[in-house]
């Protein structure tokens, strides 16, 4: 892993701006990981990235449908949710890495499964309390410093939003 960076965010609606405000630092074969526990604010997350990737696609849980795309103006989002997927195998099954080079992925629960990918943008959201959470920042892989660096123009150190 690379540097960690962190922000906090002091509610649901300030997590869906942190996301939009960074949308736009990734491209379509972008492996984006969401780490954290049930309620910390993964799927909160997403609904601000693709809010700020200029869609209005309606954004809900994949958990059981384990997969949704999003329409934007420049390429397709593929929300993952791999909570109850269990190996490799059935990760591999799902047959959707057909669709990793034209979208930005983003892919809940995927740290079980991140040695499958050689590089990676990690995002782990940690519960504080009730509003307060933590969103770390991190990578695997070269491909992702500058998106890092970018984080640090944008938000000047650990911030509260």
């Amino acid at each position: 892993m690379t540097e960690e960076f962190r922000v906090i965010s002091n509610s649901e609606e300030a997590t869906r701006m942190i996301a939009q405000m960074i949308a736009q630092l990734f491209h379509p074969n972008d492996i984006i990981i969401l780490d954290g526990d049930l309620g910390a604010g993964k799927t909160y997350f997403v609904k601000g990235f693709v809010e700020g990737s200029n869609s209005d696609d309606l954004v809900s849980s994949p958990t059981f449908s384990i997969a949704n795309f999003y329409r934007t103006d420049l390429s397709e989002i593929l929300h993952i949710d791999l909570y109850r997927i269990s190996t490799i195998d059935e990760f591999n099954d799902l047959g959707l890495h057909d669709y990793f080079g034209q979208s930005i992925v983003l892919i809940e629960w995927g740290k079980k499964f991140s040695e499958f990918f050689e590089e990676y943008f990690l995002i782990s959201f940690e519960i504080n309390d009730d509003n307060n959470r933590t969103i770390t920042f991190a990578s695997k892989g070269d491909k992702y410093n500058s998106i890092i660096d970018e984080l640090k123009m944008i938000f000047k150190g650990d911030i509260l939003c």
